[in-house]
């Protein structure tokens, strides 16, 4: 049912919801995951965003997501899409809770390249039922992207801001796709092999 979605329609709103302080922009924002006060009251909650989401969880958790169950292991990043419904698994142990999450709202990239092409990243899709694994390198490629975000967060707001914004999480989203396509690559090579091995005997 709809009614027990909890729908968060503004950046400012979820702020608001996990106890931080307004936003210092209003499409998009940066969280440190250790910073966030009290988590555990969102768990079993389905919660559905007007905005994107691209999380990066240094600790084990589990999380619905579309009509599917996933299991995120350490070092996985988590993508949603506005409208869609995530709920978090009751009960997890928050204490060891490490990595960042990135909203951004599709105001932030209408009428950009970006925005044109945002569906062309399939990862965003419920359809793409695969969690994106990283290894170290690529988590820190992928880390200093969201660091020049939230630098440029952290900056005064100016007419420049929206264009950083903007080309920093376009390479950002170039990075995953690539990372994506290598590990379809290498669990398809994997399966060949597994193939291979069984026509063999």
């Amino acid at each position: 049912m709809a009614d027990d979605i909890l729908r968060i329609k503004t950046i400012t709103q979820l702020h608001d919801i996990l106890g931080f302080e307004k936003p210092k922009h209003p499409l998009i924002s940066v969280m440190n995951v250790e910073d966030l006060k009290d988590v555990s009251k969102m768990d079993g909650i389905r919660t559905s965003a007007d905005f994107y989401l691209i999380s990066l969880k240094e600790h084990d958790c589990g999380m619905s997501y579309g009509r599917g169950h996933y299991d995120f292991e350490e070092g996985t990043l988590i993508f949603t899409a506005p409208n869609q419904v995530i709920q978090s698994e009751k009960g997890q142990d928050h204490s060891e809770d490490k990595g960042w999450m990135l909203f951004f709202h599709p105001d932030l990239i209408r009428s950009t390249a970006l925005g044109e092409k945002i569906d062309d990243y399939s990862f965003f899709s419920y359809e793409a039922n695969e969690a994106l694994h990283l290894s170290d390198q690529e988590k820190k490629i992928i880390y200093d992207c969201v660091k020049n975000i939230e630098l440029e967060y952290n900056t005064n707001i100016d007419e420049h801001s929206q264009d950083l914004f903007v080309s920093n999480l376009e390479l950002m989203l170039n990075y995953c796709r690539r990372f994506y396509n290598r590990q379809f690559h290498t669990r398809t090579s994997q399966q060949k092999d597994v193939v291979s091995q069984f026509e063999k005997h």
